[in-house]
């Protein structure tokens, strides 16, 4: 799994390289435009390598590439963008229109059309520790692949955390999810997400899921994203004692992203997820995972990690209602 979420970037397929950037200073400068986010244009040049540069530096830029485009205000386009003679601004080209947008006021730009690895966006983190004096050695690995269209992106995520010490059983917390997201107007999304996980500490071999819900974008800016979901998840579970229960739980989700984009880049990310059951009465789940990521040096970064899951009444009746811990981490983006 590992080598294939490296495979990822290492396959991508260079196209022509005919997008130009027009910057405040008065160079111009030619490339591809890899995409858009946070405030940063990443651009890639030959001779300069991926360039990123902050939106407040640009004067206009364009490209005859199709993208999906997203404003701070939520509305989305499908196009292709062209310079404009005001300052700060471009032309957006869908279909026969020109809409002239601030450039401060895109959130995204994303390639859609033409070479398949141009869609993916991703990263992988791996890190491991070992103690001596406790014999405790510790592996985690974390990845996500996204896969943008028009109106929709995939997103593939795993999370893996392996624990052994001398005369224990190895402590094994391991999820994997596939989210698809399907975009409406006014910041609305609907979403369906497949999962699998495993907790030997709350004591489950395995849990696997499927939900559906409907979320929004409260705040989706060049620095934040905070967005919300609910909806409802079917499971089956499997305890380490082998019984096994089905269930249906209630789904709400909150999720925040704020990035820093001057030296060192700094993104932070949180997620938090509440399951209360509606077939075991009492019953209810909580996942929380907040994440720092520190920039070294060209899409290489340190990440730091916190992560605490509880059940209130878990499967194996012998088994922890809460778990937690702090991970560290060397990762790559792309």
């Amino acid at each position: 799994m590992f080598l294939w979420f490296i495979m990822f970037p290492l396959v991508s397929q260079a196209g022509a390289k005919t997008d130009t950037v027009y910057l405040q200073n008065g160079d111009r400068i030619t490339g591809e435009i890899k995409r858009f986010e946070y405030g940063i244009l990443f651009f890639k040049t030959d001779a300069m390598g991926t360039l990123k540069i902050e939106f407040n530096d640009i004067r206009t830029f364009y490209s005859d590439e199709q993208y999906t485009i997203q404003m701070a205000n939520g509305l989305r386009f499908f196009g292709s963008v062209d310079t404009s003679a005001t300052n700060g601004y471009v032309n957006l080209k869908v279909g026969n229109f020109r809409i002239p947008e601030l450039v401060s006021a895109i959130v995204e730009i994303y390639p859609v059309k033409h070479a398949f690895w141009k869609r993916l966006d991703g990263y992988i983190d791996l890190g491991y520790s070992y103690t001596k004096a406790s014999t405790v050695s510790q592996l985690n690995f974390s990845g996500n692949v996204d896969y943008r269209l028009e109106k929709s992106f995939t997103s593939i995520d795993v999370s893996s955390i392996l624990t052994d010490q001398e005369d224990r059983d190895r402590i094994r917390k391991q999820d994997y999810s596939i989210t698809y997201r399907r975009f409406y107007k006014k910041k609305w999304f609907g979403s369906g997400i497949i999962g699998a996980q495993q907790n030997t500490e709350l004591g489950f071999a395995h849990r696997f899921s499927l939900g559906m819900g409907a979320g929004r974008d409260f705040i989706h800016s060049n620095r934040t994203v905070f967005s919300g979901l609910i909806g409802v998840l079917v499971s089956t579970e499997k305890s380490l004692s082998d019984s096994i229960v089905q269930s249906m739980e209630g789904v709400m989700n909150l999720n925040t992203r704020i990035f820093k984009f001057d030296d060192p880049e700094i993104d932070i990310t949180s997620h938090f997820n509440a399951f209360p059951s509606f077939t075991s009465v009492g019953r209810y789940r909580l996942e929380f995972e907040l994440k720092a990521k520190i920039e070294l040096f060209s899409d290489f970064f340190f990440g730091l990690s916190f992560y605490d899951n509880f059940d209130s009444k878990p499967i194996d009746k012998d088994a922890a209602t809460n778990d937690w811990g702090v991970t560290t981490s060397l990762g790559y983006s792309w």
